[in-house]
């Protein structure tokens, strides 16, 4: 059984996910500096595996160079937007002020089921808000990036973005398991089950 700690980061609060299981942990968008993943990761007793990106917008990838340089693990995200970590217009930033650049290089994760690190995670490209925006599936939490908020979906504006795609991608979750626990990249947690009920892009 997983756990999951949410840590907000940055100038818009992008939430940042450590995953736990067994002593060894993932980090989901890592959107500044997350000063605290030491401790956490100390007081858990586990080792850093790895890195995921949702996708690839300036508010959550500020802190990958950081956590890269000081644990010295790979980032796994959708190839498609492998071109958006040094492009400050493709990742957001040009058009926020924020001059958002990563020197990563990405390992490509694709749709379906894969191993990364100690987690089986699935994968799933649900674009609209960026072209590769990708959502995790790790045991029964869902991790859907900008794709899908409690009570409302990702913005369709920013470059890659599109409404068509967007209204795919939420016809697809709306087929999910309705106990699916979902971690948004911004706000609280929420389920299927209640976005069906509740949100109006559901409908």
């Amino acid at each position: 059984m997983i756990k999951v700690f949410t840590q907000p980061l940055g100038p818009v609060e992008a939430n940042c996910y450590v995953v736990v299981k067994d002593h060894h942990a993932l980090v989901i968008d890592p959107g500044d500096d997350f000063s605290a993943l030491k401790r956490l990761l100390t007081e858990e007793e586990a080792t850093l595996d790895a890195i995921l990106l949702t996708h690839a917008h300036f508010d959550h990838i500020g802190g990958l160079d950081g956590l890269i340089e000081e644990y010295g693990v790979d980032v796994y995200m959708n190839p498609k937007e492998f071109d958006f970590l040094d492009d400050m217009r493709l990742n957001g930033s040009a058009y926020f002020y924020a001059k958002v650049k990563s020197h990563a290089v990405p390992k490509a994760v694709h749709d379906g089921m894969q191993k990364i690190g100690a987690f089986e995670v699935e994968a799933k490209t649900l674009p609209g808000h960026s072209v590769g925006s990708t959502i995790y599936r790790i045991e029964d939490a869902l991790f859907t990036g900008d794709v899908l908020f409690q009570g409302s979906v990702g913005r369709v504006d920013l470059p890659t973005g599109s409404e068509r795609d967007m209204m795919a991608s939420i016809q697809y979750l709306k087929t999910l398991p309705q106990d699916l626990v979902v971690y948004p990249g911004h706000g609280p947690a929420t389920t299927i089950g209640q976005e069906l009920r509740w949100n109006p892009y559901f409908r």
